[in-house]
């Protein structure tokens, strides 16, 4: 077992256990945020789309299933602004061309 198959059995299982009525709506969120060009932060999902989801963690799952379809790739890091975060860091993607 590697360093990194725990986190992504726990990343794959929550994927696996999202609930459609939350990732259906928040991985159209995340399309669209990728299709204007402009990078984001999962909390552009929550203020500018209006999707909330049900846990924190979820936003993870969210981001890497999106990430693995093909939808946004990973372009750097930055403070978060989510109330809560306390400033902490968080990714920032955009939209791959192929989306």
């Amino acid at each position: 077992m590697s360093e990194t198959e725990p986190a992504n059995s726990g990343l794959q299982k929550a994927i696996e256990n999202a609930s459609e009525w939350d990732f259906t709506p928040a991985m159209e969120a995340v399309r669209y945020l990728a299709s204007t060009g402009q990078e984001f932060e999962a909390f552009d999902v929550t203020e500018q789309c209006g999707v909330e989801l049900d846990h924190p963690s979820r936003w993870g799952a969210l981001f890497a299933e999106a990430k693995r379809r093909g939808v946004i790739e990973h372009c750097g890091y930055g403070r978060a602004r989510r109330p809560g975060r306390s400033g902490g860091l968080t990714r920032f993607w955009r939209g791959c061309a192929r989306s």
